[in-house]
């Protein structure tokens, strides 16, 4: 096929008539939250709004993303809090009633759509009546049976910000909204959050018990909960201060090379098949019907196959249990054991610590089951996303749970990651997040990162954490045809030149075509609405 197969008329023509992208998450929508009376906290806060919004720092740095809006706890007469964990009652007094008033206030409650909590901050909400149930996996069983689980990430219970969850909670099954989990309205989306209308986010909400205690909207209108009615929050968190700045540079420009990039899903026991129905494997556990969308690690897999644009040799899928097909990285040596993935991973999906069977071992006697995170080399924006019950558990200085060793998310992002999605306590198989939503909405789309984090989470206060800069967008060198790391109209002219066969199907059509104009239509959006040069 010649390089001039579709004429640049056409080519423009297209441009004009392919629907209109959808508001993308601008920086003014966003609300980093700090307190300036805790050191990492302003330090965070400074490097990613600026020394102009965040007073008290070093001064002079620009802020990765200028334009975000800004609140200082110190300022509200909240008490300040510790890192770590809280209680609820805590969580409510210092933090969601100053959050509240901070966007009543300011007229900001529909300005707003994401909110971003700096390292310093808390992480995890103690159950009402049990404590730190959700440390014990039997105990935190019998909780959630008999329907009386509290416990939360405070990032997972401030995306319902404006519900009054706990209200009659007296350590009763089921009743208060804040026992179990409520279905996240916004799971499975494709759509960016603006195509939501949040001007019903303050209203009162119905709710009816699904499969287990799991509340699922209802009602319609605007008592029905729906994707514009939450925030969605992402954190700026890691071991250390440096490690959280090196995370956000890594979140600035994201390009994934489709040549290079490994995607990797390692499972353990399975069939290999994309079951049509749930079964015992991890990515595929159904017992609560309401929150399961299929076989996860199968499906992404077929997913990005049927996609074509990464290279097949770097879309690595793992069935089995044993040592020699874990996957690892070369900056440990295992001493040969394992599957060694040397290029760059931009997507580190595995059962981990819960991979069945051995596990490769250093001559020293350290496990790859708590360690694989530190031995891959990295692709910027490299996500991570294992089935772990507690790798979203050391932040503040919390550490891992000391029975249960498992690899972390700050562990990831000290090594270089960019994203990463855990849990701040026991989350159970069934709301693990879902690859194909990351990969469909991110490593294959266009939308924002709190965007594409938020589709892939089943459920709502909960225990989930989501890591990274909220506003990072992803670009595929695929369709950065003028390879200046940028989506613009000169990547149009540019393919046009020269096509290319996108796809890896064999022929250049305009399926290929189609890839260009997608990415291009939500970039060239950004940038207007970015005020971007």
């Amino acid at each position: 096929m010649t390089p001039r197969t579709f004429p640049l008329l056409a080519a423009m023509a297209l441009v004009a008539t392919a629907p209109t992208a959808r508001a993308q998450l601008r920086p003014d929508e966003v609300l980093v939250v700090y307190d300036s009376r805790i050191a990492d906290s302003r330090a965070v806060a400074e490097y990613y709004a600026g020394s102009a919004a965040v007073a008290g720092g070093v001064g002079s740095l620009p802020g990765a993303r200028a334009g975000v809006r800004v609140l200082n706890l110190a300022t509200t007469g909240a008490v300040v809090t510790t890192p770590g964990t809280m209680s609820y009652a805590e969580f409510i007094s210092r933090l969601r009633t100053p959050i509240r008033s901070h966007l009543t206030t300011n007229n900001l409650s529909r300005a707003v759509r994401s909110l971003v909590l700096t390292k310093g901050l808390p992480h995890r909400i103690l159950d009402t009546d049990a404590g730190d149930v959700g440390d014990n996996p039997g105990l935190f069983v019998d909780e959630f049976n008999a329907a009386d689980v509290t416990c939360a990430s405070v990032d997972s219970e401030l995306t319902l910000l404006w519900l009054d969850l706990s209200t009659g909670e007296l350590g009763n099954a089921s009743d208060s909204k804040a026992d179990g989990a409520v279905l996240n309205p916004y799971w499975k989306s494709n759509l960016p959050i603006a195509a939501f209308t949040n001007a019903n986010n303050q209203a009162a909400k119905s709710f009816t018990a699904a499969t287990g205690p799991v509340w699922a909207p209802a009602g319609s209108g605007a008592a029905r909960l729906s994707a514009g009615d939450m925030y969605l929050v992402c954190r700026l968190d890691g071991h250390t201060v440096a490690a959280v700045q090196a995370m956000i540079d890594r979140g600035q420009g994201v390009v994934y090379n489709v040549n290079t990039a490994v995607l990797l899903l390692d499972e353990a026991s399975s069939n290999g098949v994309a079951d049509g129905a749930a079964n015992s494997e991890l990515d595929n556990v159904g017992s609560l019907t309401t929150l399961w969308a299929g076989d996860d690690y199968e499906e992404t897999r077929d997913l990005l196959t049927a996609d074509g644009r990464y290279a097949l040799a770097n879309r690595r899928y793992n069935q089995f249990a044993n040592a020699p097909d874990f996957f690892v990285g070369p900056r440990i040596n295992y001493q040969g054991m394992g599957a060694l993935i040397s290029g760059p991973v931009a997507l580190l999906g595995t059962y981990g610590s819960n991979h069945a069977g051995s596990f490769p071992m250093t001559a020293g006697g350290q496990s790859a089951a708590t360690t694989f995170a530190d031995s891959f080399n990295y692709a910027p924006g490299a996500i991570f996303n294992t089935i772990e019950s507690y790798n979203g558990r050391d932040f503040g200085g919390v550490g891992g749970h000391p029975g249960i060793p498992q690899e972390q998310c700050a562990d990831f992002i000290s090594a270089g990651g960019t994203f990463a999605i855990g849990h701040a306590w026991e989350p159970l198989a069934d709301t693990i997040p879902d690859n194909e939503f990351l990969a469909t909405n991110y490593i294959l789309g266009n939308l924002c990162w709190a965007e594409a984090a938020w589709t892939s989470i089943p459920c709502l206060s909960w225990m989930h954490v989501v890591i990274g800069d909220p506003l990072a967008r992803p670009i595929r060198t695929s369709e950065d045809a003028n390879g200046d790391g940028r989506m613009t109209i000169t990547d149009l002219y540019a393919w046009q030149v020269t096509p290319t066969d996108i796809n890896r199907s064999g022929g250049i059509d305009l399926v290929d075509k189609r890839h260009v104009l997608n990415s291009l239509r939500f970039h060239e959006r950004w940038e207007m609405i970015s005020k971007r040069p």
